[in-house]
């Protein structure tokens, strides 16, 4: 190999090396917790909004630093039940994956415990039939029974791991949006079939 070549290879590995020796750092700085970091005046590290799917209600998050947030979310729950739901989760954010001049793209994971709660009630059925014997039916009689039951009200833990998202920030207003979903089976009186699946848009302060 020629001295010119070598030394313009050597030069490429340095460059490759440095580049890769940044990148988490870039990541982490591009890792902006809402837009606000990008529009002057606009946005912060709390949001607030609605959940759209399970849960479907109210949700906030808050960004304790670039990578690191935490989220809250409560309303009702289709898919355990129809249940309510209250929920806590940690969500970390690896960095931004994709940006221009409209968003700011972040996957993201996180795990979370919550409680399901939900209220008694009475339920009520009546059945019918007519009345029969070894000589055949007697058309002019019928019998019927009900009865009543009653459900009481009750709360469950429940758990989601992993959660896995995907975060979207726009860069001309303070907002976010989310696709979001995890494995959420109950833990008392384990139930272990659940999952749960949201869109989230929140505005940040």
């Amino acid at each position: 190999m020629l001295p010119a070549t070598r030394s313009r290879t050597k030069t490429l590995r340095r460059l490759a090396l440095a580049a890769l020796a940044f990148l988490p750092l870039a990541s982490t700085a591009e890792a902006a917790p809402t837009p606000g970091n990008k529009i002057k005046g606009k946005g912060g590290n709390f949001g607030a909004g609605i959940s759209l799917g399970d849960p479907m209600g109210g949700s906030i998050k808050y960004f304790m630093a670039p990578n690191h947030a935490i989220q809250a979310d409560i309303g009702w729950a289709p898919l355990h039940h129809g249940h309510g739901r209250l929920g806590f989760d940690y969500l970390w954010h690896p960095g931004t994956f994709v940006s221009n001049s409209t968003l700011d793209f972040l996957p993201y994971l996180g795990l979370g415990l919550g409680m399901m709660f939900w209220a008694g009630g009475y339920y009520y059925a009546g059945h019918g039939g007519r009345c029969c014997n070894g000589a055949g039916c007697d058309p002019d009689c019928r019998y019927y029974y009900d009865y009543r039951r009653y459900d009481r009200g009750g709360v469950a833990m429940f758990l989601r791991a992993p959660i896995l998202g995907l975060g979207f920030h726009w860069k001309k207003a303070p907002l976010d949006t989310m696709l979001e979903g995890s494995w959420s089976p109950y833990l008392i009186y384990p139930d272990l079939a659940h999952g749960d699946f949201s869109f989230k848009i929140r505005y940040y302060f």
